[in-house]
């Protein structure tokens, strides 16, 4: 969910620079994984998998590395590999303030690349963190059944834009805040070009499937489990009117091998923001967004967060938010 780096390439995050900072508000202002959510994909891991110990776990696309450190607590062995060194960087500073460093190896390697280093069943869990659909996914796809063992773990997952959970902010802040985000994209996707554009395009038709989209080959995977946190709500950051180009869904789910449960929770990873802290997650979406904000690029939408303040009822108030999240558990054949 944030800005391609370069137009000659259609990766998401490696010409980004981010710095210690930027971190610091991008974890305070994203979801929170909740100790069950890790409970539930644990419990998947040691059902299928109760005897292999001691344990590898990679953690793909570590970003700032809190599934990484959580991971540190079932696993011998944690791999951290980022695309980004940079993200590397924060990441293991991250974890040397927990005593966890140590404990992980650090990979500055794309998803799609991994296989050049890791040899074949070289892991017994993966976890792919709000990234899947940034990559080039039958790619991707491939190499994770390269990495996993028999009878390894994938657990896929992604969370969209928050959504105001009280019906009556529901109906009168969502409207505007979906107005924010479309705002806040649409310069950044209509003036993509490229390899860049069609990564942007590949990422929306994969959000608006809420991942559908993403094949699991019954040849390759057993027990695939498809669970869909509040599916009535819209899935990508930014809707159609940020895009010059069709979003469209499809799905590759199989009905015959593959389970998928929806679950309707306003109170699943639960926050309570105010308008400013609805305003950092926006502004942390794109990395670069203090530089272009500084050249006058977002002046245009000062006049929607007036809105959605009054809307919200005042500078100080604070609304209640959930999101749209669905996790992916497969096991390799």
């Amino acid at each position: 969910m944030a800005e391609p780096g370069t137009k000659e390439s259609g990766n998401f995050f490696k010409a980004s620079t981010y710095n210690v900072a930027y971190w610091d508000d991008y974890m305070a202002a994203r979801a929170k994984y909740s100790s069950d959510f890790y409970d539930r994909i644990i419990a998947y891991y040691k059902t299928h998998n109760p005897s292999q110990m001691p344990a590898v776990a990679h953690d793909i696309g570590t970003g700032p590395g809190q599934v990484a450190a959580e991971l540190c607590k079932h696993f011998d062995t944690v791999i951290a590999s980022d695309t980004n060194s940079t993200h590397l960087d924060i990441a293991a500073a991250r974890l040397e303030k927990a005593g966890l460093k140590d404990k992980v190896t650090w990979t500055p390697l794309g998803a799609e690349d991994l296989s050049s280093k890791y040899p074949p069943s070289s892991a017994n869990l993966l976890t792919v963190a709000e990234c899947l659909p940034l990559l080039d996914v039958p790619r991707a796809m491939s190499t994770f059944a390269h990495l996993l063992q028999p009878d390894g773990t994938l657990a896929v997952w992604f969370y969209g834009r928050p959504a105001f959970s009280e019906p009556e902010f529901a109906a009168t802040c969502q409207p505007i805040l979906n107005e924010i985000l479309d705002l806040t994209f649409e310069k950044v996707i209509k003036s993509a070009s490229g390899a860049h554009k069609a990564a942007w395009k590949s990422a929306a038709d994969t959000l608006e499937s809420w991942l559908d989209n993403v094949a699991l080959s019954p040849d390759i995977w057993r027990d695939v489990y498809r669970h869909k946190w509040n599916p009535h709500l819209p899935m990508p950051v930014s809707g159609p009117n940020a895009c010059d180009y069709p979003i469209e869904p499809s799905s590759n789910i199989n009905a015959e091998t593959e389970k998928v449960v929806e679950e309707d929770d306003p109170q699943f990873w639960a926050e309570s923001w105010d308008v400013g802290e609805v305003r950092r997650f926006v502004e942390c979406l794109i990395p670069i967004f203090e530089e272009k904000k500084a050249n006058g690029e977002y002046q245009h939408i000062e006049p929607r967060y007036q809105a959605l303040e009054r809307a919200m009822g005042g500078k100080d108030a604070k609304r209640a938010f959930t999101w749209p999240v669905v996790l992916i558990l497969a096991t390799r054949k």
